[in-house]
């Protein structure tokens, strides 16, 4: 049977997928994720999309400011 990828990971899964942190995902909420875009709150934990935290790290559909950010952080 194949495996698919969920659509939507909690902090700690998606933070192992990508290769950052979960503290990293939570700080920069609102600075590089936008609500309802790339995560979606609940009441005790958070949803990450996983189709668009890909896209940020190919460096798909990134703001301007994100993008400065991250240029800082390299």
């Amino acid at each position: 049977m194949k495996k698919t990828t969920p659509l939507y990971m909690k902090t700690s899964d998606m933070a192992n997928l990508i290769g950052y942190s979960g503290d990293f995902l939570m700080k920069n909420r609102e600075i590089l994720f936008f609500k309802d875009v790339h995560y979606f709150p609940k009441e005790k934990r958070t949803d990450w999309k996983v189709s668009k935290m890909i896209e940020w790290v190919e460096g798909k559909n990134i703001s301007s400011k994100a993008q400065e950010i991250l240029n800082m952080l390299s």
